[in-house]
C-alpha cells in the first residue's frame, strides 16, 4: 500500500519575502543612520562608512532573497502550483522597497556617500 502524497498548501506566507522584506528594511535603517550622521564630521567618518556599507550588503542580500523568491514565485505560477497571497504581496513590497533604495542611495554619483 503506497502512502498518497500530500497536497501543498499556499496559506502560510514564504519564508523568503519575509527575509528579503527583513534586510530591505535593515538597509533603510543602516541608510537613515548613515544619512543622519554625514560624510563631512571627521569625528564620525567611520560611522558614516560604516553604516553605508552594512547598507549596501544588507541591501544586496534583500536582492538576492528577493529574486530568488520572485523566480520561485513564478515557477510556482508557471506550473500552476497554489501562490501565497500574502507571500506574493511581500515580495512586491519588498521589490518596491529595493528599488525606492537603489535610486535614493545609487552606487556611484549624487548620494553615494561622496561628499561632493
Amino acid at each position: 500500500m503506497t502512502p498518497t502524497p500530500t497536497p501543498t498548501r499556499a496559506s502560510s506566507t514564504p519564508v523568503g519575502p519575509v527575509v528579503a522584506l527583513a534586510f530591505a528594511a535593515g538597509a533603510v535603517a543602516l541608510f537613515s543612520v548613515s544619512d543622519a550622521i554625514g560624510p563631512l564630521d571627521p569625528d564620525t567618518e567611520y560611522l558614516f562608512v560604516g553604516t553605508w556599507l552594512l547598507g549596501w550588503v544588507f541591501l544586496f542580500w534583500a536582492s538576492l532573497v528577493g529574486g530568488a523568491s520572485a523566480v520561485a514565485l513564478l515557477r510556482r505560477a508557471v506550473t500552476r502550483q497554489p501562490v501565497s497571497p500574502s507571500g506574493a504581496a511581500l515580495l512586491g513590497a519588498t521589490l518596491a522597497l529595493i528599488a525606492v533604495l537603489v535610486w535614493t542611495h545609487p552606487l556611484w554619483g549624487s548620494g553615494s556617500g561622496s561628499a561632493a
